[in-house]
């Protein structure tokens, strides 16, 4: 494994102070996104499925619910054992930026990934090797920070408003789009969410606009993507 940087390990650092940091509204309208949505009609049972950048381990924990044989990925140690002990899946350290040097070439029937790119040095080079781990068929589920909303994060971050003082580099949905595509998984959904703040608190209201106010998805917070590899 690469030299993993202290930024890199900013979640780890947060310890407990992690899941107070998080907002559940924003992590259930992602659950709701990514396994509810796009992967709703799909049958997981049995399946392979990676979750990279597990964190707390709640999107393993939807997918082995889901029937899913999981292996949730990391670079922080704490949460994977954390993890182990809540979902009962399979916890491997494994940077980003390495897992098909670790897996090997289409290991996976189901990449899914969520809030992890963007903590890492290359965003593009995390999408492309979740691709290459990827059968052919199969389905590569993505959410990130947006690219318009990056000097308003790191202003927050520079006044003390939120915790989160580690690397962190967004994306669009042209960006995930065209290396999505160059790696033969092109990508056939697309959603954007929180056009509102989740912290205003108008979640009634951004939960409408996540859903009748598409044509702004460039405009959200909270880019979330669905590719298939040919």
């Amino acid at each position: 494994m690469r030299l993993i940087s202290d930024k890199e390990l900013i979640h780890e650092r947060l310890g407990a102070r992690f899941k107070d940091a998080l907002s559940d509204y924003d992590t259930k309208r992602r659950l709701d996104v990514l396994v509810g949505e796009f992967l709703g009609d799909i049958d997981l049972s049995g399946k392979r499925v990676l979750d990279v950048g597990t964190g707390l381990g709640f999107f393993a924990e939807a997918l082995h619910g889901r029937g899913a044989a999981v292996t949730a990925v990391d670079i922080g140690e704490t949460m994977l054992e954390r993890v182990k002990v809540r979902v009962g899946c399979e916890c491997r350290r494994v940077d980003a930026l390495a897992l098909a040097e670790h897996f090997g070439l289409e290991a996976f029937d189901v990449v899914l990934s969520s809030e992890c790119i963007e903590h890492t040095p290359s965003p593009s080079e995390a999408v492309r090797q979740m691709a290459r781990v990827l059968k052919p068929g199969g389905y590569l589920v993505l959410s990130t920070p947006n690219r318009v909303w990056e000097p308003v994060v790191t202003l927050a971050t520079r006044l003390h408003l939120r915790p989160f003082d580690g690397l962190e580099n967004f994306s669009t949905f042209g960006s995930l789009r065209e290396v999505m595509e160059c790696e033969g998984v092109p990508v056939i959904r697309e959603k954007g969410l929180h056009l509102l703040p989740f912290q205003v608190k108008l979640h009634r209201l951004s939960s409408w606009l996540d859903n009748h106010a598409q044509v702004l998805r460039r405009l959200m917070i909270n880019l979330c993507v669905l590719g298939r590899k040919a």
